[in-house]
């Protein structure tokens, strides 16, 4: 469906713009100790100022995030299309409509998940960069290098096949997250249409408020999955040869710092995890 594919394509700019400042401040936090999510503002913007907040460049997520959307969206429409056929029955409670809609979604954020890895890494690396060079004390300043040159690092120290480092945890948090995502969207926008009324045509207003609800619930419960695969990429260029366990990052943050430090970082993200989705 076209339409699909321009919808999501368009959604995927706007979010961008409104949600990149937001994505690198997560990452920061996420990966750096700061006390609060204004301390890391602060500091982020008294060492790098605003460019700091768009250190990866906007343009790549703007060129990739569009195919990446519209990917998604397409691959969840026609699983979801498949499993309607094979459910056979046209009522849908709405708990096999949560069911249809997370498993679609798994097979959408799984597929995706390999094409943007290599994105996301690199990302993460433009993201940290500074506050990695300020802690190696290495000789160059990435300031001024391009985001070609964080690619170039990558393959120098691992291959070709290192862009697709923490592949494993970006997969399990796709997964986990598209799925979930879709399930509760779903729901959450029948039970609004239903209070709505209506002629079976559903609102742009309960289309928003279901696609905000479900962002939130998505990343509240997701959260630790993208946590984990942050840290994990993060040392991308570090001297270990191999991504470490998933598992066993999750243990180290609770051991160090108990349960809620899985959700270090999450006070930014559910800020903009309502008006991107």
């Amino acid at each position: 469906d076209n339409r699909t594919v321009v919808a999501a394509s368009c959604a995927a700019v706007t979010s961008v713009f409104c949600g990149f400042p937001f994505d690198s401040v997560k990452t920061r936090m996420q990966t750096h100790n700061y006390r609060s999510l204004t301390d890391c503002v602060r500091k982020t913007y008294r060492v790098e100022g605003v460019r700091g907040f768009f250190r990866a460049g906007i343009a790549p997520p703007l060129l990739t995030v569009s195919v990446l959307r519209a990917t998604s969206f397409s691959v969840y429409e026609r699983a979801k299309s498949s499993l309607y056929r094979l459910h056979g029955s046209s009522d849908v409670t709405l708990l096999s409509l949560g069911a249809i809609a997370f498993v679609a979604g798994g097979a959408s954020g799984t597929a995706v998940a390999a094409l943007s890895c290599p994105f996301e890494l690199v990302k993460i690396q433009r993201q940290l960069q500074v506050l990695v060079w300020e802690r190696q004390q290495r000789l160059v300043d990435p300031r001024s290098q391009p985001t070609w040159a964080s690619v170039k690092e990558i393959v120098r120290l691992r291959g070709p096949l290192g862009l697709f480092y923490g592949l494993q945890s970006h997969l399990v948090r796709d997964l986990a997250g598209t799925g979930t995502y879709f399930a509760g969207y779903e729901c959450i926008k029948r039970v609004l249409a239903s209070i709505e009324g209506g002629n079976g045509r559903t609102s742009s207003g309960v289309h928003f408020l279901a696609g905000g609800l479900a962002g939130v619930f998505c990343w509240m419960l997701t959260f630790p999955l993208d946590l984990v695969k942050s840290l994990i990429q993060k040392d991308v260029t570090a001297v270990a040869r191999h991504a470490p366990n998933g598992w066993q990052v999750a243990r180290d943050i609770v051991r160090r710092s108990g349960f809620r430090g899985l959700y270090t970082g999450i006070s930014v993200t559910l800020i903009r995890a309502f008006p991107i989705h």
